[in-house]
């Protein structure tokens, strides 16, 4: 082979090698950033426990959060709490949460929050959990949930 036909070869294999890595890379999360994603320590096996991070678009599109699956609870959903005329704070389920170009929405003790009920173990601090957001696109986006310590009047401590 003559030193230019061998070096055009070489490339070519080159670019064969980069296509063929980028082919095998996992997709981006698209445009979805879930940060500081936290829950109370628990040790009620049957309990319940709250979910809470910031929730953002980064994409040109609405995007719908339209439920939530854990490994560890057998009922996941969205909820909401709010102030009743008695001043009672009531909790009720969201069907989806929908999230503008560019916006941030934070889900929080007293606010939104992801509702993980009937506990299968308990929830330990200092470890993390996993849990998988869903969207209305068909997207699952994995969360790493830090379990955070509670103190003895129920307040989450950081």
């Amino acid at each position: 082979m003559r030193p230019k036909a061998r070096e055009i070869g070489v490339a070519a294999l080159a670019v064969l090698f980069a296509l063929a890595a980028s082919a095998q890379t996992p997709p981006p999360t698209g445009d979805v950033r879930i940060e500081n994603a936290w829950t109370h320590a628990n040790s009620e096996i049957g309990g319940a426990a709250g979910v809470y991070f910031s929730l953002t678009n980064v994409g040109a599109k609405t995007i719908e959060l339209i439920g939530a699956r854990a490994d560890f609870a057998s009922i996941e959903t969205l909820h909401k709490t709010n102030i009743d005329t008695k001043g009672v704070p009531r909790m009720s389920a969201v069907p989806e949460l929908k999230v503008a170009p560019g916006a941030t929405v934070q889900l929080q003790p007293d606010g939104l929050h992801v509702m993980l009920i009937d506990l299968e173990l308990p929830l330990v601090e200092g470890e993390t959990l996993s849990l998988r957001l869903k969207f209305e696109d068909g997207e699952d986006v994995l969360v790493a949930v830090s379990i955070r310590a509670t103190d003895t009047a129920g307040l989450v401590t950081e």
